[in-house]
């Protein structure tokens, strides 16, 4: 065993002798460098940029208080804020969205809503409870809906009402 890999391993190594022929190869390149050109695209010309100085439009003094300004047109208009700003209920940290209208208990008239939450608890909910991120308050419970008044910011400083209904989930 040991001299079948001794003799294969000097066949290996008899193979990576010089004997002179790889001069055709030697010729080939030869000629090939001789040949060949080099041929290069001549690179555009920089643009010439001139390079502007800043001047800025007010120069301010850190250690001179700011002027006061007066207030925009927005905020001097009269509209509508939410007069009463409720402590948190669990139910308003969930969107509305997220929120399933499960049942109803009570005698008619006054009935009260159960809502499932998405840890899926459910929640007993009467007229004036709080729902979802947009503060929607419950305003009136039916066997099958559920209505709420939402409070969305318009982005001005006012608030605007919306009516919304949620109708029970039938999902066995």
């Amino acid at each position: 065993m040991r001299r079948s890999i001794l003799s294969l391993s000097l066949l290996v190594l008899a193979g990576c002798i010089d004997s002179g022929g790889h001069q055709d190869l030697e010729s080939f390149i030869t000629k090939t460098y001789a040949v060949a050109e080099v041929t290069a695209t001549p690179t555009p010309p920089e643009p010439n940029f001139e390079p502007l100085a800043f001047e800025p439009a007010v120069t301010n003094d850190p250690f001179v208080m700011p002027i006061a300004q007066e207030e925009d047109e927005y905020s001097r208009i009269d509209c509508w804020q939410p007069d009463d700003m409720p402590a948190k209920d669990p139910l308003e940290s969930f969107e509305l969205s997220s929120l399933q209208f499960k049942g109803v208990i009570g005698t008619p008239g006054h009935y009260w809503a159960l809502v499932q939450s998405p840890d899926t608890t459910i929640h007993r909910v009467g007229p004036g409870r709080v729902l979802g991120g947009n503060r929607g308050r419950v305003e009136s419970i039916s066997q099958h809906t559920l209505s709420l008044t939402e409070h969305l910011p318009d982005g001005l400083g006012c608030w605007t009402k919306r009516n919304v209904k949620v109708a029970m989930v039938n999902k066995d």
